[in-house]
């Protein structure tokens, strides 16, 4: 069950609905702290919220006046005191419709208009769609009389488009709200938006609230549609909208932070806007919002979700460059080490390595004695020595031709060949797994480290250590 991960210090939930019939009577309740009775309360209060989001009838609050196309909101429990009124003066807000309406009082749900008999027939979308549109189109009359919202406006003379409801500022500056409960395709909702934007238009897009459009997993995660990824990937926040509860869902993912000391995406996660991943729906009033031409729609709490989503996002960038950065350094200081090794250490391996091919009998070769040599009092145990003092001489074939001066991986197969082609004879049954321990025995001292695996024998690569002796 998520829980609201956006409850620490910067920011706190915006919004938690009780169950589901004071919702519904009552609205919006006060901002829920997850520290007061922690996760598992919070977990049931939003389970409440979340169901009641996706509730209501497809029932008509806003309708017209008939005379002066302004629409006009019925508040519950006022059925009964303006059947007349609407009867005579309010028709169906639907485009195209206008049919008159009256009022249903309802005494276990909301009052309500509805068309006159015979009269209608909208789909529960359409109702829904209509409703949103003018809930949308009141809030920014309301809110802003300085600026005009107009419904199935068109943005140009050539009609590219035609906007939900386009809100014109002082400034002449342009916002369109669409409220989308219609099946809509990633492409042409792409189309849409660039047509928008290409007309210095900021568009804010307002999902339905119903089945089709917002749905959740058996974990209570969002099921996030193709067009919705589209959505987030265009850089705009998705927004869901019961019109009924006058609510806006947000749909919040999580975000991973990126360490610097571990080079890899590392520690705990951030809520952000612009991650679908184990997203969950936070609500918050409608009324709490407001438009911008930077995020298309703010408050105070989506502010603090972008400026924590950015400052996640400018981190994980600097924290990338910087770990590039020191991967670069560290590259540059190895070469440097390797130019130094080889030029300290690379005459004797290649006398080393010219040795181990010429030899006759090893105890008195000129191989063993470079090898001694060159180990002294450095030997540390990287080759064993066998009950007669000699050095073992196939691992001083491993060690030499795949380890010392070497930072290329190999693999037990590589070594038992070359030990072959070396001219000498392990005289056991079982090389393979002889020459796997004596490289996990160096594994273990450090001078070899796992690169991989093929079959069941491991793949090794010399570390420094073992590589600069």
């Amino acid at each position: 069950m998520p829980v609201s991960y956006i409850s620490e210090a910067r920011i706190e939930h915006p919004l938690a609905l009780t169950v589901i019939e004071d919702v519904l009577q009552a609205g919006p309740q006060v901002p829920f702290s997850a520290t007061t009775n922690g996760a598992a309360h919070f977990a049931e209060e939003h389970r409440a919220g979340l169901a009641a989001f996706q509730g209501g009838e497809a029932v008509f609050v806003w309708g017209r006046v008939k005379n002066t196309g302004e629409l006009w909101h019925l508040e519950d429990d006022t059925a009964t005191e303006f059947r007349s009124f609407v009867k005579e003066h309010v028709v169906c807000p639907v485009p195209g419709c206008d049919s008159k309406l009256t009022t249903a009082h309802r005494t276990k749900k909301r009052d309500g208009l509805q068309h006159l008999s015979g009269k209608g027939g909208h789909s529960r979308e359409s109702i829904f769609h209509s409703q949103g549109c003018a809930l949308v189109e009141s809030w920014l009359t309301e809110a802003y009389p300085n600026s005009v919202a107009v419904r199935e406006e068109y943005t140009n003379e050539k009609g590219e488009r035609q906007a939900d409801v386009l809100l014109t500022g002082p400034h002449g500056d342009r916002i369109a709200f669409e409220v989308q409960y219609s099946p809509l395709t990633p492409d042409a909702w792409r189309h849409r938006h660039d047509s928008y934007r290409g007309q210095g238009i900021v568009d804010v897009w307002l999902f339905g609230h119903t089945g089709k459009q917002l749905k959740f997993d058996s974990d209570e995660f969002l099921k996030l549609s193709p067009t919705h990824e589209a959505v987030l990937h265009s850089k705009s926040a998705l927004f869901f909208l019961n019109p009924e509860l006058e609510v806006v869902g947000v749909a919040v993912g999580e975000g991973d932070r990126y360490s610097v000391e571990h080079e890899s995406y590392w520690g705990e996660r951030t809520a952000v806007w612009d991650m679908s991943r184990r997203a969950v729906l936070e609500l918050l009033p409608l009324g709490e919002c407001r438009p911008s031409m930077v995020r298309g729609l703010t408050s105070h709490w989506l502010a603090a979700l972008y400026e924590q989503t950015d400052e996640l996002r400018t981190h994980n960038v600097d924290a990338r460059a910087q770990v590039a950065e020191n991967r670069e350094r560290r590259a540059h200081e190895k070469a440097q080490r390797k130019k130094r090794w080889a030029e300290q250490r690379g005459e004797a391996h290649s006398r080393i390595r010219e040795a181990l091919g010429n030899v006759q009998r090893w105890s008195r070769s000129e191989a063993l004695a470079l090898i001694t040599g060159y180990f002294t009092e450095y030997l540390r145990g990287r080759i064993e020595t066998k009950p007669d003092g000699l050095l073992v001489r196939w691992q001083c074939v491993v060690y030499f031709d795949f380890i010392a001066g070497y930072d290329k991986p190999f693999g037990v197969r590589d070594a038992y060949q070359q030990i072959v082609r070396r001219g000498v004879k392990m005289g056991q049954p079982d090389a393979f797994k002889l020459i796997s321990r004596y490289l996990y025995r160096l594994e273990d001292e450090g001078y070899v480290e796992r690169a991989a695996s093929v079959g069941k024998f491991p793949v090794f690569v010399a570390t420094e250590s073992g590589a600069r002796w």
